[in-house]
């Protein structure tokens, strides 16, 4: 009997088939050895789609974890560093029994995911970027709010980080309620829509956030604000 976890990966997968196949791709599950290249080493992906002159290499996670984080980072590096080729990790939501309890970022970590998202704007990986920002916007958040025990330990959906962040005042109205028009484009990237695109102007807009909010979360925490 197949377990929820596979049926909800399986029916993501269909779903990333039919979007890549609506735009011309060759949409592979469990891509057999062969049409593997060969800069994948030994790496197995779960999917891969096919054009012309290049591919997309694609990777479903049903949970986040350091070690897991570190060999997809690895992953996404030597993928990006191939011509008309981009990797994607799909992240699926797994059950609320399953939800692991977050460890709150430390100054170093975010400090090197600053780092690695410049590294991944300037390569033109917009898309890549802009995913890896919105995981250190509610890290930011989960620290910013990291005397709540509670909210510190779950996953947080993009609305309550903005809120969090608005709340404790790291985030003015102006620069709130821009990112909350970049929500939509954040779901649909995260969700699999592989036919979105990022713009340039939104992401630079988002990094700009991201190290103004992150400069003085790093500074002000940990404990409560005044």
């Amino acid at each position: 009997m197949i377990s929820e976890a596979r049926l909800v990966e399986s029916n993501a997968l269909r779903n990333l088939q039919k979007l890549s196949e609506a735009r011309g791709l060759k949409f592979y599950i469990n891509p057999p050895r062969e049409i593997i290249p060969d800069f994948l080493g030994d790496f197995r992906p779960d999917a891969m789609a096919l054009g012309p002159k290049g591919g997309i290499v694609i990777e479903v996670k049903f949970q986040r974890s350091p070690a897991s984080e570190k060999h997809l980072a690895a992953i996404a590096r030597r993928v990006s560093a191939q011509k008309g080729w981009e990797f994607r990790a799909i992240y699926l939501n797994p059950t609320l029994d399953e939800v692991p309890a977050i460890e709150k970022p430390t100054a170093e970590q975010l400090q090197a995911t600053f780092g690695e998202i410049e590294k991944l704007t300037k390569a033109g990986h917009r898309v890549a970027a802009f995913v890896r920002a919105w995981a250190v916007l509610e890290s930011l958040a989960r620290l910013a709010s990291s005397y709540d025990e509670a909210r510190t330990a779950a996953s947080l959906s993009p609305i309550q980080v903005i809120q969090t962040l608005a709340e404790e005042g790291y985030v003015e109205n102006e620069a709130a309620d821009r990112l909350r028009q970049m929500v939509k484009l954040r779901n649909a990237v995260i969700h699999g829509d592989l036919s979105v695109d990022v713009p340039l102007e939104q992401l630079k807009d988002l990094l700009e956030q991201l190290q103004a909010i992150g400069s003085e979360v790093i500074t002000m925490t940990p404990g409560p604000r005044a």
